[in-house]
Protein backbone atom coordinates (compact mmCIF):
# COMPACT_ATOMS: atom_id res chain seq x y z
CA UNK A 1 0.00 0.00 0.00
CA UNK A 2 1.30 3.32 -1.07
CA UNK A 3 1.79 6.64 1.55
CA UNK A 4 -1.01 7.89 -0.34
CA UNK A 5 -3.14 5.21 0.35
CA UNK A 6 -2.59 5.03 3.68
CA UNK A 7 -2.83 8.38 4.71
CA UNK A 8 -6.22 8.33 3.36
CA UNK A 9 -7.37 5.31 4.93
CA UNK A 10 -6.10 7.12 8.41
CA UNK A 11 -8.20 10.14 7.44
CA UNK A 12 -11.34 7.96 6.83
CA UNK A 13 -11.35 6.24 10.16
CA UNK A 14 -10.19 9.48 12.13
CA UNK A 15 -13.36 11.10 9.92
CA UNK A 16 -16.08 8.71 8.57
CA UNK A 17 -18.66 11.02 8.76
CA UNK A 18 -16.57 13.21 6.39
CA UNK A 19 -16.13 10.64 3.78
CA UNK A 20 -19.43 8.28 3.92
CA UNK A 21 -20.78 10.07 0.70
CA UNK A 22 -17.19 9.58 -1.29
CA UNK A 23 -17.10 6.00 -0.21
CA UNK A 24 -20.46 5.41 -1.15
CA UNK A 25 -19.87 7.53 -4.78
CA UNK A 26 -16.26 5.23 -5.20
CA UNK A 27 -18.39 2.11 -4.28
CA UNK A 28 -21.02 2.65 -6.60
CA UNK A 29 -18.37 3.78 -9.50
CA UNK A 30 -16.82 0.68 -9.48
CA UNK A 31 -19.98 -1.36 -9.61
CA UNK A 32 -21.01 0.62 -12.25
CA UNK A 33 -18.06 -0.46 -14.67
CA UNK A 34 -20.18 -3.45 -15.04
CA UNK A 35 -23.60 -1.35 -15.28
CA UNK A 36 -24.76 -3.10 -18.23
CA UNK A 37 -25.19 -6.22 -16.29
CA UNK A 38 -28.78 -6.00 -14.30
CA UNK A 39 -27.48 -6.97 -10.77
CA UNK A 40 -25.69 -3.82 -10.94
CA UNK A 41 -28.97 -2.05 -9.72
CA UNK A 42 -30.41 -3.53 -5.96
CA UNK A 43 -33.84 -4.58 -6.06
CA UNK A 44 -36.45 -2.98 -3.70
CA UNK A 45 -35.31 0.65 -4.96
CA UNK A 46 -35.63 2.87 -7.98
CA UNK A 47 -32.35 3.76 -10.23
CA UNK A 48 -32.89 6.76 -12.37
CA UNK A 49 -30.76 7.08 -15.38
CA UNK A 50 -30.10 10.75 -16.95
CA UNK A 51 -28.17 12.06 -19.88
CA UNK A 52 -24.99 13.43 -19.17
CA UNK A 53 -25.03 14.78 -21.96
CA UNK A 54 -25.53 14.90 -25.72
CA UNK A 55 -27.43 11.88 -26.99
CA UNK A 56 -28.59 9.62 -23.98
CA UNK A 57 -27.59 6.28 -24.92
CA UNK A 58 -30.48 4.55 -23.42
CA UNK A 59 -31.13 2.51 -26.33
CA UNK A 60 -27.65 1.46 -26.18
CA UNK A 61 -28.60 0.57 -22.37
CA UNK A 62 -31.47 -1.03 -23.16
CA UNK A 63 -29.35 -3.58 -26.24
CA UNK A 64 -26.88 -4.12 -23.45
CA UNK A 65 -29.37 -5.73 -20.98
CA UNK A 66 -31.22 -7.37 -23.43
CA UNK A 67 -27.72 -8.85 -25.24
CA UNK A 68 -27.16 -11.67 -27.55
CA UNK A 69 -28.46 -14.75 -26.57
CA UNK A 70 -28.06 -17.73 -28.53
CA UNK A 71 -31.40 -18.70 -27.77
CA UNK A 72 -35.13 -17.61 -26.98
CA UNK A 73 -35.76 -17.06 -23.28
CA UNK A 74 -38.73 -19.39 -21.84
CA UNK A 75 -40.49 -16.67 -20.54
CA UNK A 76 -39.88 -13.15 -19.83
CA UNK A 77 -36.96 -11.62 -17.76
CA UNK A 78 -37.69 -8.09 -17.20
CA UNK A 79 -40.24 -5.74 -18.43
CA UNK A 80 -40.13 -2.42 -20.45
CA UNK A 81 -42.76 -0.05 -20.27
CA UNK A 82 -42.30 1.98 -22.98
CA UNK A 83 -43.78 5.68 -22.19
CA UNK A 84 -43.39 7.45 -25.77
CA UNK A 85 -43.54 3.99 -28.06
CA UNK A 86 -40.11 4.24 -28.91
CA UNK A 87 -39.11 0.59 -28.46
CA UNK A 88 -38.33 -0.84 -32.25
CA UNK A 89 -37.93 -5.09 -31.69
CA UNK A 90 -36.91 -5.09 -35.33
CA UNK A 91 -33.67 -4.23 -34.28
CA UNK A 92 -33.07 -6.78 -31.78
CA UNK A 93 -33.21 -10.98 -32.55
CA UNK A 94 -36.19 -12.78 -32.06
CA UNK A 95 -34.05 -14.53 -28.45
CA UNK A 96 -33.18 -11.11 -27.51
CA UNK A 97 -37.06 -9.68 -28.00
CA UNK A 98 -38.26 -12.90 -26.07
CA UNK A 99 -36.05 -11.77 -22.82
CA UNK A 100 -38.84 -8.51 -22.44
CA UNK A 101 -42.66 -7.88 -21.84
CA UNK A 102 -43.06 -4.90 -23.80
CA UNK A 103 -45.83 -2.80 -22.18
CA UNK A 104 -46.68 -0.02 -24.98
CA UNK A 105 -47.90 3.63 -23.63
CA UNK A 106 -48.86 6.78 -25.11
CA UNK A 107 -47.93 9.30 -22.08
CA UNK A 108 -46.39 9.91 -18.67
CA UNK A 109 -49.41 9.26 -16.59
CA UNK A 110 -49.99 5.53 -18.61
CA UNK A 111 -46.15 4.60 -18.34
CA UNK A 112 -46.45 5.27 -14.54
CA UNK A 113 -49.75 3.72 -14.10
CA UNK A 114 -48.21 0.18 -15.91
CA UNK A 115 -45.17 1.05 -13.97
CA UNK A 116 -46.82 0.73 -10.76
CA UNK A 117 -48.77 -2.67 -11.74
CA UNK A 118 -45.46 -4.44 -13.00
CA UNK A 119 -43.75 -3.76 -9.75
CA UNK A 120 -46.94 -4.51 -7.20
CA UNK A 121 -47.55 -7.64 -9.46
CA UNK A 122 -43.55 -8.63 -8.51
CA UNK A 123 -43.74 -11.49 -11.27
CA UNK A 124 -40.65 -9.74 -13.06
CA UNK A 125 -37.66 -8.93 -10.92
CA UNK A 126 -36.68 -6.18 -13.15
CA UNK A 127 -38.97 -3.30 -14.48
CA UNK A 128 -37.87 -0.71 -16.97
CA UNK A 129 -39.46 2.50 -17.19
CA UNK A 130 -38.37 3.79 -20.69
CA UNK A 131 -39.26 7.86 -20.42
CA UNK A 132 -36.92 9.24 -23.00
CA UNK A 133 -39.55 9.58 -25.18
CA UNK A 134 -42.08 11.59 -23.48
CA UNK A 135 -42.29 15.29 -23.60
CA UNK A 136 -40.56 16.60 -20.56
CA UNK A 137 -43.32 18.95 -19.15
CA UNK A 138 -45.27 15.34 -18.61
CA UNK A 139 -42.79 13.91 -16.38
CA UNK A 140 -42.65 16.83 -14.25
CA UNK A 141 -46.44 17.17 -14.08
CA UNK A 142 -46.27 14.28 -12.57
CA UNK A 143 -47.40 13.93 -8.37
CA UNK A 144 -44.56 13.30 -6.30
CA UNK A 145 -46.75 10.85 -4.14
CA UNK A 146 -46.90 9.25 -7.78
CA UNK A 147 -43.01 8.13 -7.65
CA UNK A 148 -43.02 7.52 -4.30
CA UNK A 149 -45.93 4.76 -4.51
CA UNK A 150 -43.97 3.24 -7.15
CA UNK A 151 -40.85 3.09 -4.56
CA UNK A 152 -43.34 1.73 -1.93
CA UNK A 153 -44.17 -1.24 -4.22
CA UNK A 154 -40.65 -2.27 -5.34
CA UNK A 155 -39.53 -2.23 -1.35
CA UNK A 156 -42.68 -4.78 -1.34
CA UNK A 157 -42.18 -7.00 -3.90
CA UNK A 158 -38.23 -6.99 -4.26
CA UNK A 159 -38.43 -5.37 -7.60
CA UNK A 160 -35.66 -3.80 -9.70
CA UNK A 161 -36.63 -0.62 -10.89
CA UNK A 162 -35.08 1.65 -13.62
CA UNK A 163 -36.67 5.04 -14.52
CA UNK A 164 -34.86 6.03 -17.85
CA UNK A 165 -35.81 9.90 -18.25
CA UNK A 166 -34.57 13.27 -20.10
CA UNK A 167 -33.84 15.06 -17.48
CA UNK A 168 -34.25 14.23 -12.96
CA UNK A 169 -37.75 13.69 -12.48
CA UNK A 170 -37.77 11.07 -9.51
CA UNK A 171 -37.73 12.68 -6.04
CA UNK A 172 -36.87 8.79 -4.26
CA UNK A 173 -34.42 7.43 -6.29
CA UNK A 174 -31.76 5.37 -4.74
CA UNK A 175 -29.53 5.77 -7.33
CA UNK A 176 -29.00 8.34 -9.80
CA UNK A 177 -26.84 7.45 -13.26
CA UNK A 178 -25.66 9.73 -15.61
CA UNK A 179 -24.85 8.00 -18.91
CA UNK A 180 -22.90 9.09 -22.12
CA UNK A 181 -21.84 7.59 -25.08
CA UNK A 182 -20.01 11.30 -26.70
CA UNK A 183 -21.96 9.83 -29.71
CA UNK A 184 -23.04 12.06 -32.66
CA UNK A 185 -25.68 10.95 -35.36
CA UNK A 186 -23.34 9.66 -37.31
CA UNK A 187 -21.78 7.09 -35.46
CA UNK A 188 -24.68 5.11 -35.68
CA UNK A 189 -23.92 3.60 -38.59
CA UNK A 190 -21.01 1.85 -36.76
CA UNK A 191 -22.16 -2.20 -35.18
CA UNK A 192 -23.90 -1.95 -32.32
CA UNK A 193 -21.42 -4.13 -30.42
CA UNK A 194 -19.04 -1.20 -31.02
CA UNK A 195 -21.01 1.54 -29.55
CA UNK A 196 -21.62 -0.43 -26.62
CA UNK A 197 -18.03 -0.43 -25.72
CA UNK A 198 -18.25 3.34 -25.69
CA UNK A 199 -20.97 3.24 -23.50
CA UNK A 200 -19.99 5.21 -20.03
CA UNK A 201 -21.98 5.47 -16.86
CA UNK A 202 -21.16 7.46 -13.37
CA UNK A 203 -23.18 7.69 -10.19
CA UNK A 204 -24.21 11.54 -9.34
CA UNK A 205 -24.98 12.72 -5.86
CA UNK A 206 -28.59 12.46 -4.47
CA UNK A 207 -30.00 15.47 -2.46
CA UNK A 208 -33.40 14.34 -1.95
CA UNK A 209 -33.43 10.56 -1.91
CA UNK A 210 -33.75 8.19 1.25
Amino acid sequence: MSALDQLRNELRRKFPGAHAEAWRLQEEGERFARFTDLEAFRPGTISEVVPARGLSGFGLLIAALLGEPDRAAEFPELALVDGGDGFDPESFSAAACSKVLWVRCGSALEMLKAGELMVRDGTLSTVLLDAAGLDLRQLRALPASAWWRLKQGAEQSGSRLIVLSPAQVVPCASLRLALTADLTLADFSEPRPVLLNRLQARPERLRHAT
